[in-house]
């Protein structure tokens, strides 16, 4: 049997408690009211990055109470690192994006790479308009001109896991968000 890596459990015992899982739930309720407000009548395609994504994706889409399609792209940048590198694109989406409202959902919103090629890349498909949604903006400055339509909270710049980002690969599962001790994010 294969052991949890001491630096996992380390990390998960030593983490700053970020956002409550209460206030998480709370925010998600608000953002879903207002991409309801928006999104109602637009028969959306709502596109859910993998794997950080997922978490954020069901627990969006439970809230509103409209028509919609659920579709995922799978895209990596971290590959269970704490830095991102290059975009690896693992799945496209099967269902075409041309001439549908797009609503792109990811966990976290930090140098703002991954989503910006995503959102170009959706509008080359054909898709229109295209907003995006994340669980963390993160409080960056940043290279890219993209702005969120519909973040659901704002965090400093610390590594962060729980609600679907990750530790190495463990710890979406929490339904809180952490960040990651400063002197452990060098040796992760």
């Amino acid at each position: 049997m294969t052991r949890v890596p001491d630096a996992v459990l380390r990390a998960r015992e030593s983490a700053e408690l970020m956002v409550s899982a209460a206030d998480v739930e709370f925010a998600v309720n608000q953002t879903a009211v207002r991409i309801g407000a928006c999104l109602a009548d637009e028969n959306p395609l709502v596109v859910c990055v993998l794997q950080g994504g997922l978490n954020y994706t069901a627990e969006l889409v439970r809230r509103v109470h409209f028509p919609l399609e659920i579709c995922y792209v799978h895209v990596s940048r971290y590959r269970d690192r704490t830095k991102g590198g290059e975009l690896e694109w693992i799945a496209k989406p099967r269902m075409p994006l041309s001439d549908r409202s797009v609503l792109l959902v990811d966990d976290i919103f930090d140098e703002g790479v991954t989503l910006s090629e995503l959102a170009v890349w959706a509008n080359e498909q054909g898709a229109h308009p295209v907003r995006t949604s994340v669980l963390v903006e993160k409080d960056v400055e940043r290279a890219v001109s993209l702005t969120v339509d519909f973040p659901v909270l704002r965090c400093p710049d610390r590594y962060l896991f729980g609600c679907g980002m990750d530790y190495r690969g463990y710890w979406r599962n929490l339904p809180a968000i952490y960040a990651l001790p400063v002197e452990m994010e060098d040796s992760a």
